[in-house]
């Protein structure tokens, strides 16, 4: 087996088929090259009828069907590292879906640097269900999903990382660097995160490098709950809880995270005199409720 695709998931059940449907629409006729994993992580809605119906309607992908009772997407994550059976370990969102010539680069990329590269990531593209709203600016996109640190493929610099929603691991990279931090990530309605971070710093430090390709396109779905002032409001304080607890015992990570949040207070406040300027003030002012809601975060105790 080369690749696993997994699949952590919790009471998606609107979006979930979405992100199935994507896998038994890849080109190239690569299905025996993979499988796929779903971790169910204490869903109370039909997610199990969904991946059982999805596996009969579709004989020729291996579906691996698990749960993790221990509530968090670390958790979830480290459970489909644990029964995955592929060389390559990717992890996908269950509200994101594939580009259909994914798998297709995904192969491609394996045979060209998989010898060179032992992590990689795409690009990942917003799909809206409205219209987005006034407020909205690609300098926040992060907080829907949205990531493209580059235009075309290259080495990600250490300042960037691969995302959540599409992340490939050479299955080695555990086996030296540990699993996801559990005390990091989603739980439940929780919104934490900085588990990819973690995780990512830890490769970097010990001279591994990641490359961005940028035929790798994933798509994350962006529900109109998603872009109300209340929900960036939580994801952002979560940001902040998240960067909290995993800084918490390192002094130096400590001060490099005042002198970026300082750094990141200043460019928020020109480009707020900016959007201002261009009579958008919508788009400025979110920019700084968003940094402050980020530092109340960062100063919670937890």
């Amino acid at each position: 087996m080369l690749i696993s695709y997994a699949i952590c998931t919790y009471n998606r059940e609107r979006f979930l088929p979405i992100a199935l449907d994507a896998i038994a629409q890849q080109t190239g006729n690569h299905f025996h090259l993979f499988e796929l994993i779903v971790v169910d992580n204490n869903s109370t809605d039909s997610t199990p009828d969904i991946v059982h119906q999805f596996s009969e309607q579709h004989p020729y992908i291996q579906v691996v069907y698990t749960t993790e009772t221990k509530q968090g997407l670390s958790y979830a994550r480290n459970k489909a590292i644990e029964v995955a059976r592929g060389e390559w370990i990717v992890f996908l969102d269950d509200d994101a879906y594939l580009d259909t010539t994914y798998t297709q680069h995904l192969v491609m990329f394996i045979q060209t640097k998989g010898h060179t590269y032992k992590a990689a990531g795409g690009p990942i593209l917003l799909n809206f269900d409205t219209k987005p709203p006034g407020w909205y600016t690609h300098y926040l996109g992060s907080l829907l999903g949205y990531f493209k640190p580059y235009r075309q493929s290259r080495e990600f610099s250490h300042n960037y990382y691969p995302r959540g929603s599409n992340m490939i691991f050479h299955r080695s990279l555990f086996e030296r660097f540990g699993l996801f931090n559990p005390e990091l990530g989603r739980k439940a309605n929780q919104m934490l995160g900085s588990e990819e971070k973690d995780m990512f710093q830890r490769i970097y430090q010990a001279g591994e490098r990641a490359y961005y390709d940028a035929s790798l396109v994933m798509y994350h779905l962006v529900p109109e709950f998603r872009t109300t002032i209340d929900f960036i409001r939580k994801q952002s304080i979560g940001v902040g809880i998240s960067e909290h607890i995993r800084i918490k015992s390192k002094c130096r990570a400590v001060l490099l995270k005042v002198l970026s949040e300082c750094f990141k207070w200043v460019v928020s406040c020109l480009l707020c005199m900016f959007y201002m300027l261009q009579f958008k003030p919508r788009k400025g002012i979110i920019l700084l409720r968003f940094r402050y809601w980020v530092f109340k975060g960062l100063t919670t105790k937890v």
